[in-house]
C-alpha cells in the first residue's frame, strides 16, 4: 500500500510509475498481481521521444512543408528510431522474464516497468549536464548509462521475484 492509496484501491498512474522508483518491492508485487497497464510505459516512451527529440520533430515538420510528405514522414520515422534500443531492451527483458516465470502473463508489462528507473537515470543525467552547460564526456555518459542499467536490472529482478510469488 502506498501513501494516499487506501488498501484495496487500484494504483493510479503516478503511483504505478513513481512506485517503481521509490517502493519497487510493493509496487512490483501489485503490478505482478494484475495492476500493470501497458499504456503507462507507452506514454513514457512517447514522452521520452518528444522531450528528447522535439527539435527533430520540428525539422521534420518543416521538411513536410518544404519538400513533401514522403520525406517528412521518413524524417519522423528516423526520429522514432532513437527509442529502438529501449524498446528492444524491454522486449528482451520480457522474454527472459517469461523463461524464469513461465506461468505469468505479465512478463512484458513487468519488464516495461523495470525500464522506468533507466529512463529516470537518463533524464536526471541529461538535466544535470544541461544545467552545467556542457555535454557529458564519453566516460560520464557511460557511467550514467551503467547506473541506469544497474538500477533497471535490480528492479527487473524484484519484478521477477514478485511474479514468481504471484504465479
Amino acid at each position: 500500500m502506498t501513501a494516499g492509496n487506501p488498501k484495496g484501491a487500484r494504483l493510479a498512474f503516478t503511483e504505478r510509475v513513481g512506485g517503481v522508483l521509490v517502493a519497487p518491492r510493493s509496487t512490483m508485487a501489485r503490478l505482478a498481481a494484475g495492476e500493470a497497464r501497458a499504456s503507462d510505459v507507452m506514454w513514457l516512451v512517447v514522452a521520452r521521444v518528444v522531450a528528447g527529440e522535439l527539435d527533430q520533430f520540428a525539422r521534420a515538420w518543416s521538411m513536410v512543408r518544404q519538400i513533401g510528405v514522403g520525406f517528412g514522414a521518413q524524417q519522423m520515422l528516423a526520429t522514432f528510431t532513437v527509442v529502438l534500443p529501449d524498446v528492444c531492451g524491454i522486449l528482451v527483458a520480457g522474454m527472459v522474464l517469461s523463461f524464469f516465470v513461465p506461468k505469468t502473463t505479465r512478463a512484458f508489462d513487468l519488464a516495461a516497468y523495470a525500464w522506468i528507473p533507466y529512463l529516470a537515470t537518463m533524464v536526471i543525467g541529461a538535466l544535470y549536464f544541461t544545467a552545467r552547460g556542457y555535454p557529458p564526456s564519453v566516460r560520464a555518459s557511460n557511467i550514467v548509462t551503467a547506473v541506469g542499467v544497474a538500477w533497471a536490472v535490480v528492479t527487473w529482478t524484484v519484478g521477477m521475484l514478485a511474479a514468481r510469488r504471484s504465479a
